[in-house]
């Protein structure tokens, strides 16, 4: 298992922002679009719009000195509604085109000079998108292509 990676374009070229550290809590799991109506006699019917995959993790122990910068300039980027691809496992081809669910960014200090931020993605529905959020957990740690 090698680290993930992160590729996006903001129109001069690709970018590729290399995680130097591994995520913490990583998590990816379904998301549903529902509308609720819930009768007086306690019955519920669930409309489904549809099931998203989203991705949620926090980059802990990110250097002011270090690669915060890039952090900064991505988060910018993908707040604005852009798409960018995520290789959970730099190793493998298998990417996921995802957009920010985020509404902002958020440091957190741990300590002099060092600090956390936590992330919410949502995977795109094309041709990259992976059945279940099984696929993207085994991907993250290696175990499938």
């Amino acid at each position: 298992m090698s680290l993930p990676k992160i590729v996006y374009n903001p129109g001069t070229g690709d970018i590729t922002l290399q995680f130097v550290r591994g995520p913490q809590g990583f998590q990816c799991g379904w998301k549903g679009r529902v509308h609720d109506n819930v009768a007086t006699s306690g019955l519920r019917e669930r409309v489904i719009e549809g099931l998203d995959l989203v991705i949620t993790f926090t980059m802990g122990a990110i250097k002011v000195s270090d690669d915060m910068d890039d952090w900064t300039t991505f988060s910018f980027w993908a707040l604005n509604g852009h798409t960018f691809a995520f290789y959970p496992d730099a190793a493998l081809s298998s990417h996921y085109n995802c957009v920010s669910d985020d509404e902002g960014l958020e440091w957190t200090r741990m300590g002099p000079g060092v600090y956390s931020a936590s992330f919410r993605w949502r995977i795109v529905p094309d041709d990259h998108a992976p059945s279940g959020p099984d696929v993207v957990m085994k991907r993250f740690y290696g175990i499938a292509a």
